[in-house]
C-alpha cells in the first residue's frame, strides 16, 4: 500500500521526468492548474486530500506514461518514465500547428515579403506574437522544458540567460519551468551605471553552465554576442534554445559548431510546411513555392528579387 507522500511524489516526479512543473502537467492534462498545488494536498483541517482516479488517469493519459511506470515512479525516488516524453517529431508538429494558426509564421508566395536583408522570401516568422497567446504560450513553453530537460538535463543547467529582446520573454518562462535562475543578456553593455552587458546575478568566481534562449535562429551569427559576453563573464555555455530554427542555411550548422554549440529548437521551417500540407492551410500554389525556397533559399530570392525589379 502507497502512503499519501508516495503517490504525491510520484505525480511530482512524473512531471519533472515529464519536464513540467506539476501545475504545468495538470494544465496539459485538462485540469485546473492549482490541482497539484503542495497547498492543495493538506485540507484547512489538516486531513489529507488524495489525488482522484480521474486526475492520475489525466495525466497518465496526456503523458503516454503506462501505470507500470508511474507504480515505478512512487516507488523509487530515483525512476523515471521514458514512455512519458513525447516523442520530438509530435512536439515538432504540435509546435508548428499552433505558430501557423497564431499567424507567428506567414506564407504569401504571391507577394513575397522583404526580409531584413532585402531579399525576398515567401515565409515569415514573428515568434514574439506568441507572448500574447496564454494556452499556445504555455504548451510551447512546457515543451520547450520537456525537450530541455530531456537533451541536455535540468542537472546540467544551472542559469538560464534570455537573449535581448525576444529571447527575454521565453527565457523567464523557461527558467520559471526548470525552477532555475535567470539574467539577460544584452547586445552590448548599457552606456551608464554599471555599463552591464549582463542583467541578474551571475556568481563571480564560477563557470556557472548557462543555457542561452532565444526565439528564432535563422544563421546563428546573431548568438555570437550574448555567447562571447556569457563566456567573457565567466560562464560555460554549451546549449541554446529557440522556439524555431529555419532549418534552411548550412551557415547556421556551421556557426554552431565553430561557436561549440549545441541548438535544441521546437520547430522548423520542414515541421511548419509539412503541418501545412497535412491541414489544407494553405493552396497548392504556394506550398509548391514555399518548398521551392525552403530547398533553395538563396537562388529563389534570387529569382523573384529581379522578377520584382523587372
Amino acid at each position: 500500500m502507497f502512503t499519501h507522500t508516495q503517490i504525491w511524489a510520484g505525480i511530482d516526479r512524473l512531471a519533472a521526468s515529464f519536464g513540467f512543473s506539476a501545475s504545468g502537467l495538470a494544465r496539459q492534462a485538462g485540469l485546473d492548474p492549482t490541482s497539484f498545488n503542495k497547498s492543495k494536498r493538506i485540507s484547512p483541517d489538516g486531513k489529507p486530500r488524495w489525488p482522484s482516479t480521474e486526475s492520475i488517469s489525466k495525466i497518465l493519459a496526456v503523458t503516454g506514461a503506462t501505470m507500470s511506470d508511474f507504480i515505478s515512479l512512487i516507488a523509487d525516488e530515483n525512476s523515471v518514465a521514458p514512455s512519458a516524453l513525447p516523442s520530438k517529431k509530435t512536439m515538432a508538429k504540435k509546435a508548428a500547428k499552433i505558430l501557423i494558426e497564431t499567424e507567428s509564421v506567414l506564407f504569401n508566395a504571391r507577394e513575397p515579403f522583404t526580409l531584413k536583408s532585402g531579399k525576398p522570401s515567401p515565409v515569415y516568422v514573428d515568434c514574439r506574437r506568441l507572448i500574447s497567446f496564454v494556452k499556445q504560450r504555455e504548451t510551447l513553453m512546457d515543451f520547450g522544458a520537456a525537450l530541455i530537460s530531456k537533451e541536455i538535463g535540468n542537472q546540467n543547467i544551472d542559469v538560464v540567460a534570455g537573449g535581448e529582446t525576444a529571447g527575454i520573454p521565453y527565457g523567464a518562462f523557461i527558467a520559471e519551468r526548470l525552477s532555475k535562475p535567470m539574467i539577460y543578456v544584452r547586445k552590448e553593455p548599457k552606456g551608464y551605471g554599471r555599463m552591464a552587458q549582463i542583467e541578474g546575478v551571475l556568481a563571480d568566481g564560477q563557470s556557472p553552465n548557462v543555457l542561452l534562449v532565444e526565439d528564432l535562429q535563422t544563421d546563428g551569427g546573431s548568438k555570437k554576442t550574448f555567447i562571447d559576453a556569457l563566456r567573457k563573464a565567466g560562464a560555460t555555455i554549451e546549449h541554446a534554445f529557440v522556439i524555431f530554427h529555419y532549418g534552411i542555411f548550412q551557415a547556421s550548422e556551421d556557426n554552431m559548431r565553430n561557436m561549440g554549440i549545441t541548438l535544441h529548437a521546437l520547430t522548423t521551417w520542414w515541421d511548419v510546411l509539412e503541418v501545412a500540407k497535412d491541414n489544407g492551410y494553405f493552396d497548392a500554389e504556394t506550398l509548391t513555392s514555399v518548398e521551392e525556397f525552403l530547398n533553395a533559399p538563396h537562388s529563389w530570392s534570387e529569382i523573384h528579387a529581379k522578377t520584382k525589379g523587372a
